[in-house]
């Protein structure tokens, strides 16, 4: 697979990340035996090492801040110096690169 290139600076694929992570790959395969809870972890082990891996560091921070801490879009806006048409672009676009991420499941 190749590997994911950005303008200036090249990127791991997420297929190489999860690499490292040898039990989340063996145990993502999806069976039937897993309890919610387990899939809750892998989920939310996949969304860390995503996040990491395949954001840039805006889509990163505009993620974090609106989903983890909650803040509203002005206000991350305001504390990047940002408009808030620019953040809302940076989570959609996050979203997109998150939501293609989730074939690797």
């Amino acid at each position: 697979m190749k590997d994911i290139i950005k303008s200036r600076r090249k990127k791991l694929s997420l297929t190489d990340s999860l690499c490292e992570y040898g039990s989340f790959l063996k145990y993502s395969s999806g069976s039937e035996n897993t309890s919610k809870s387990e899939k809750r972890k892998r989920m939310e082990a996949f969304l860390r090492i995503a996040i990491k891996n395949e954001l840039t560091e805006r889509q990163r921070t505009c993620i974090y801040r609106y989903y983890f801490d909650r803040m509203h879009v002005e206000d991350i806006a305001a504390m990047m110096g940002l408009k808030p048409t620019t953040v809302y672009k940076h989570i959609r676009l996050a979203r997109k690169a998150l939501k293609k991420c989730s074939v690797y499941l």
